[in-house]
């Protein structure tokens, strides 16, 4: 996992096109009634406009000469996300797929401007994150290799699929997707400016080597940012409800406001957090249920109860005192809430680092997409992950089947590899299953989330944490530092009249 800043450089070389379901209509021409507007007899000053010609030169720096088709790439994902994404609700962010952008008042900010102007403004964004990095590239003689080239004829490959499963044309499918005109060959060369952007990303980004000295001097000024703690909480509940009046609302606050400082003092008589508790709830320590056989049980606490072990950095206000350098064992604050409850919080461990390790871990995409029915999906994942559980060499048998079965292109070319994962990146189950405690090196599986089914290879464990995120912040910091000089030194001089003609 790489962290971006300043520049928002996506991971994946090529915009995916597997996800859009929904056909659109990018001229604005008639398509009828639609859930997004009405089709009527008004004009429109834009229905006519010239488009402009996909290899005319609509921007130009000082290595680079951009036809109208590359700039086009990134305006039309900009637009198509977003039809696909909030497709249902165009009407209410008042766009017509019936009506030129050009002629749509885009109404989601004080500042006046059209939908057209939206979108070229994304467009733009998007455009020169990867042609001021592609631009530095040339400058320092970069250039793609064959493994890039291999990336990208794969990518254009699962294009070409898609477009066969619904018997179209790698043209007309990509018409749905990016408007009339967009040709493997212009995709490609959209795709090698991405890819070249992308490749000079790498380079400024995981370039730097810093020592353990800085890495530990990161560590000691990060206030606990980057550290666990561990403490008791309990919550002094305000007891009131809408139906009550602001008096009685404001006594039962100041009733839990009092309660919390009993509490902080019997805690410092030395009381355990648990025996301070119950002084000031004696009734809930009188409280006892009746198990399956019958007997008696008190529902009393006990301190552990109350603890919360290996707890990360979460908010300043409430928690931000047991992170400092100066935190100490047994020290108590009270936080109160908007609705008046009061949370007695006692530092049990002052921070110290998390230890927990990134992983490494390999897998193999399957989706009902590609196999007709999640059936048969799942059938696949299993013939594949038993040939590997029978293989001598299970790694290597399993980095061998990536290319041929793997649906996802951003770790094809590298055996599935995702390196350097750290806990909460992932989807859901994927994250559980790579982080269960008892997981250990070769393990294998097959997962299932909303993706389809992965085969998984576990290959190891990676840095701790303390350790990943200290570096990260490091190299987050001069990244950025590289990356706002770049888009200071590289000019892009644009063609206004194309820019204003990508479609209608």
């Amino acid at each position: 996992m790489k962290k971006t800043i300043i520049v928002l450089i996506a991971l994946a070389v090529v915009l995916s096109t597997a996800s859009c379901s929904v056909i659109i209509n990018p001229t604005g021409t008639d398509t009828g009634d639609s859930d997004t507007g009405t089709v009527t007899d008004a004009v429109y000053p834009h229905s006519d406009m010239e488009i402009a010609p996909l290899d005319s030169i609509i921007a130009t720096t000082e290595n680079q000469q951009i036809p109208v088709s590359l700039f086009k790439y990134f305006f039309m994902d900009q637009y198509s996300s977003f039809v696909s994404n909030y497709y249902s609700y165009l009407s209410y962010y008042g766009l017509d797929l019936n009506v030129p952008l050009h002629d749509q008042d885009y109404l989601g900010s004080e500042e006046e401007g059209t939908w057209y102007g939206f979108f070229l403004e994304r467009g733009k964004s998007a455009f020169e994150q990867y042609a001021k990095f592609a631009e530095m590239a040339i400058k320092e003689g970069m250039s793609l290799d064959e493994d890039d080239y291999k990336k990208i004829n794969d990518n254009l490959d699962q294009i070409q699929k898609i477009a066969d499963d619904y018997s179209m044309t790698f043209e007309e499918y990509m018409e749905e997707y990016m408007g009339e005109g967009m040709t493997r060959e212009r995709m490609k060369a959209a795709t090698e400016l991405t890819q070249l952007g992308y490749k000079y990303y790498l380079k400024l980004y995981e370039g730097p080597v810093f020592t353990e000295e800085q890495i530990e001097e990161t560590y000691k000024n990060s206030e606990g940012k980057y550290s666990l703690v561990d403490y008791y909480e309990a919550c002094i509940t305000a007891l009131y409800d809408e139906t009550d009046t602001e008096e009685q609302a404001e006594a039962a606050k100041a009733d839990a406001k009092e309660k919390a400082g009993r509490m902080e003092q019997l805690l410092n008589e030395g009381k355990s957090f648990a025996e301070a508790y119950y002084t000031i709830y004696p009734d809930e320590a009188a409280e006892a249920e009746t198990n399956e056989s019958g007997e008696t049980v008190s529902n009393k606490k006990t301190d552990d109860d109350f603890l919360y072990e290996g707890m990360e950095y979460t908010s300043e206000e409430k928690y931000g005192f047991l992170y400092k350098s100066d935190a100490r064992e047994g020290q108590i604050s009270i936080y109160y809430d908007t609705a008046g409850n009061a949370y007695v919080i006692r530092c049990v461990k002052t921070p110290y680092k998390n230890t927990e390790k990134t992983i490494d871990v390999r897998h193999i995409l399957l989706n009902s997409t590609d196999y007709e029915t999640e059936e048969k999906a799942y059938a696949q994942a299993q013939k594949l992950l038993e040939q590997i559980n029978k293989a001598t060499d299970p790694k290597a048998e399993f980095i061998s089947l990536v290319e041929q079965y793997t649906s996802d292109s951003g770790s094809k070319s590298n055996g599935g590899l995702y390196e350097k994962v750290a806990p909460g990146y992932m989807v859901e189950e994927f994250n559980d299953w790579c982080f269960d405690p008892e997981r250990k090196v070769g393990d294998t599986d097959i997962v299932k989330t909303d993706f389809g089914y992965h085969v998984m290879y576990f290959e190891g464990f990676g840095e701790e944490l303390w350790h990943y995120n200290c570096e990260t912040e490091l190299r987050d910091a001069e990244f950025n530092t590289k990356a706002e000089d770049i888009y200071n030194s590289v000019v892009i001089t644009y063609n206004e009249d194309l820019l204003d003609r990508i479609i209608k």
